[in-house]
């Protein structure tokens, strides 16, 4: 069974010093923002053509130049039920991910209602909340980017943004008429 329709799988494993743990953090880091899945420590699976050959290039000169090493292996097939396990699990870290986004959006929406009650629309408030938006937008459209397997998620996380996009839009125009934008 070929693993994936984009091509099989890269499995990497590196090796990084204890101390200082730079090179450790940062492709732990770097892995995980390509969507790498974690199948034991300093092991990950990532499938083919999730991350460009520069990406993983960089993750190699970062472990390498911070006195580590790597390995990469290409794997095209797995057994059924392994594929089916992998899939869930991949599925599963897009979902926590969407959930995280979503929880953020609705406790955007929850601030703007707090500072509405408050009497507090300002252009301030307006302007820190465009840029909470703005951050969710590029998170979401992140997480959509690692999101190989169509996880559950996405289209709840799409919602919230949505909403929050919305009431704040609402909360411009109030904004806006309080402090005598309105014509």
């Amino acid at each position: 069974m070929v693993s994936d329709e984009h091509g099989g799988w890269v499995l990497i494993a590196y090796r990084t010093p204890k101390q200082p743990s730079t090179a450790r953090v940062a492709a732990w880091r770097r892995l995980h923002r390509l969507g790498a899945l974690y199948v034991g420590p300093s092991t990950c699976l990532l499938p083919v053509g999730s991350a460009g050959e520069r990406a993983l290039a960089t993750v190699a000169e970062g472990i390498v130049s911070g006195g580590g090493s790597i390995d990469q292996f290409r794997i095209t097939t797995f057994a059924p039920e392994a594929e089916r396990a992998l899939r869930e699990r991949f599925n599963a870290e897009r979902d926590a991910e969407y959930a995280e986004v979503m929880e953020r959006a609705v406790a955007l929406v929850a601030e703007l209602d707090r500072e509405s009650e408050r009497g507090r629309s300002t252009f301030a408030e307006v302007e820190e909340n465009e840029a909470e938006l703005t951050k969710l937008r590029r998170w979401l459209t992140a997480v959509t980017g690692r999101d190989r397997y169509g996880a559950a998620g996405r289209g709840h996380a799409e919602a919230a943004i949505e909403e929050a996009d919305r009431r704040l839009h609402e909360f411009t125009e109030r904004s806006a008429s309080t402090e005598g934008g309105a014509s």
